[in-house]
């Protein structure tokens, strides 16, 4: 039996195409909304058949893996597709197939640092290799394998240290030490004495720094701490532009009285005071500052309860491109508490062919090869915060930027008690990306250890607190509801040191492995 199993285990189709299936669909179980992360411990077995494959296999074994993991993980973009993009279903799956080949080549890249540099290394050098790989490889969805421990917090802490990459290293090293004591049990006693204790410490440090902060940092209310009334307000607007036919004035009309009622029932059913009343991206469908009649009701609503209001809505500038077209931004604006826009905050990271069109200024013949429905928005470049009462401010993202490790760089972060993030995922259809955004910009709450609001149009929405835990309820998808909530955050924004460093950590194990590299491929042949 033991010697069929090993035949079967050290079978070339078995290494090269089964256990890249197996090992893909256990990466993809990782993701949210499964959060499946013990079936990650199987990896390091599947991983072990396909590292006795000679190099340019081991490549193709490792790239299969993470197409597999994409295509089923990033499924949904074949809806986007289809329905935003409105291609064809034969070209909207090939569009999937091209992310799915072309997404996470690192997995490639770390089978050939591996090899390198020794299959049989510890799980400390395993997760190194990996994290280098990680972090060259360029993608449009940044999914970092640290995202997964959002499931298991107590080992999701250590990202205030460094970042959503020292996550990957965590996640990377925890699965392989079970599998290294296994290989290695008849030797811990003698001369693997020191590497096993290392892998002790190395685990008991990362438990023990989890509980201490999950304590810290959490939303209870103290005499040190401040407090500030959310309600979120999950709008459902209707995507007109991209779904069926486009709404009547009236029909859009209708819609905005309706978020206004639902702004007000939350306000008066906080159990505490609301301060913030967060509307989320896409939730008004006239441009806010063009629009007088919407701009009063917004500002009537904001001075009649005595709150400050941030909703997202299309500006249009006073600029034009060199084409003459005129500039248009994806901005956030917050209003006062007497009815007055105090600020605004202009989107920066537009999203290819979703917000923007590349090359459009130089080619504009593109824009009547597109479909309709694609936005050219124009970046925002200032990144502020706002204040409330003098004493709390918070940190405005919008969309996709919230899932973008060190996008916050540059904003007054230092000062900002938490984050908000307006969404509107409802261009994914109802599938999976929703979940999969939240899972992505989690790690932000413990990176800068500050809470973070997230009100999406079509859901889902949550607020999230500093130790990365879901403090509110989670809204359904296309559903209109709302979320009250006290956020109780200290009397000072903590620091990080993550804040303080950033990737730089990862960017010099990047330049130590090159450097080891050319060493070998140069200088000692």
């Amino acid at each position: 039996m033991n010697e069929r199993l090993s035949k079967f285990h050290n079978s070339t189709k078995t290494q090269l195409y089964l256990y890249p299936l197996l090992a893909g669909i256990c990466l993809f179980l990782s993701f949210e909304r499964y959060r499946l992360f013990p079936v990650l411990f199987l990896l390091p077995f599947f991983l072990s058949g396909m590292r006795q494959l000679p190099l340019k296999k081991k490549m193709l074994a490792y790239w299969l893996m993470a197409i597999v993991a994409n295509a089923c993980g990033f499924h949904w973009i074949h809806i986007v597709a289809q329905d935003y993009g409105g291609l064809p279903p034969v070209f909207a799956w090939s569009v999937l197939l091209l992310f799915s080949l072309l997404n996470n080549l690192n997995f490639p890249l770390w089978a050939y640092l591996e090899r390198y540099f020794g299959e049989k290394a510890s799980p400390f050098i395993t997760a190194a290799l990996f994290c280098v790989a990680e972090q060259v490889n360029p993608q449009v969805f940044p999914w970092y394998l640290g995202t997964t421990l959002d499931s298991v917090l107590v080992l999701y802490q250590t990202a205030d240290l460094f970042g959503v990459i020292g996550l990957s290293f965590v996640a990377m090293a925890v699965i392989h030490i079970p599998w290294w004591v296994w290989q290695h049990r008849s030797y811990l006693g003698s001369n693997m004495k020191m590497p096993f204790i290392r892998q002790f410490a190395f685990l008991f440090f990362v438990v023990s720094y989890g509980i201490v902060a999950l304590n810290k940092y959490d939303n209870n209310p103290a005499p040190d701490k401040k407090s500030v009334g959310v309600s979120l307000i999950q709008s459902n607007t209707t995507m007109e532009k991209f779904y069926g036919d486009r709404l009547s004035t009236e029909e859009r009309l209708q819609e905005f009285q309706d978020i206004v009622a639902l702004s007000k029932a939350a306000i008066q059913t906080h159990p505490g005071k609301t301060d913030l009343v967060v509307w989320p991206e896409g939730s008004v469908h006239f441009p806010i500052l063009n629009s007088p009649t919407i701009f009063t009701e917004i500002s009537n609503l904001a001075r009649e309860h005595q709150v400050y209001v941030t909703a997202g809505s299309g500006e249009i500038g006073t600029d034009r491109h060199p084409s003459g077209r005129r500039t248009y931004y994806n901005t956030q604006f917050v209003l006062n508490p007497e009815g007055e826009i105090m600020g605004k905050y202009r989107k920066i990271v537009l999203l290819a062919f979703g917000e923007y069109i590349p090359f459009l200024e130089t080619f504009p013949v593109l824009e009547k090869w597109l479909p309709p429905s694609i936005s050219h928005f124009t970046r925002g470049t200032e990144k502020p915060i706002f204040a409330i009462n003098e004493n709390l401010n918070w940190l405005p993202l919008i969309c996709y930027e919230d899932i973008i490790s060190g996008f916050i760089d540059g904003f007054d972060y230092r000062k900002a008690d938490f984050i908000v993030n307006i969404t509107n995922d409802g261009w994914f259809g109802k599938s999976d990306a929703s979940h999969q955004h939240k899972q992505m910009a989690r790690p932000r709450t413990v990176e800068y250890r500050k809470p973070l609001v997230r009100a999406l149009n079509t859901g889902t929405s949550q607020i999230i607190d500093a130790a990365g835990r879901i403090i509110s309820r989670e809204t359904d998808q296309y559903t209109r509801e709302y979320i009250n909530l006290t956020l109780n955050v200290p009397e000072r924004p903590p620091v990080t040191l993550y804040s303080i460093i950033g990737n730089w950590p990862v960017y010099f194990l990047i330049g130590v492995v090159v450097v080891l590299w050319g060493r070998r491929k140069f200088f000692m042949k």
